[in-house]
């Protein structure tokens, strides 16, 4: 069992934005922020800002209703990201997010944009509906596929 130190943890939610805030003022990710970041998020954040560098972040704005959608482009998958729900549909949200872990895929998502470092893609809103109709197809996907696991698993 942990001992107490009297320090309240903080959770992946708090660390992340205030980090996020200290790297939009800066401009850059620094070492310290990569140090805390990575004492955090481990092997997530590796991932993370791989997906960085690969510049594999869009921002899709349509227009002109000015609606924001944000995709990861995972290693399967583009994964649906609600930043200000703190959502993913991907695998790792579905099994982690309610032990109080964040997917790298929102990390990702963060660090893009405190960084400004994610592909802008403006869309006419008449695509909009298209895309969501694709993008939540995935998340169905992947959603039924857990549901047969579990049946299957509890039979």
């Amino acid at each position: 069992m942990p001992k107490k130190t009297g320090i309240p943890r903080v959770s992946e939610v708090e660390a992340l934005e205030t980090i996020c805030r200290e790297v939009q003022a800066n401009g850059r990710i620094t070492n310290i922020h990569r140090d805390k970041l990575s004492s955090i998020f481990r092997q997530r954040l590796e991932k993370a800002l791989e997906t960085l560098e690969e510049r594999r972040v869009k921002k899709y704005v349509f227009q002109p209703s000015g609606r924001t959608v944000w995709i990861v482009v995972g290693k399967k998958n583009e994964y649906l990201v609600m930043p200000a729900a703190e959502y993913c549909t991907c695998d790792d949200f579905y099994f982690q997010f309610h032990q109080g872990h964040l997917c790298y895929h929102i990390v990702a998502q963060k660090l893009a944009e405190a960084t400004s470092q994610f592909d802008l893609i403006e869309d006419d809103d008449q695509l909009f509906d298209i895309l969501i109709k694709e993008w939540k197809t995935t998340e169905v996907r992947i959603s039924k596929k857990h549901e047969s696991a579990a049946t299957e698993s509890t039979a």
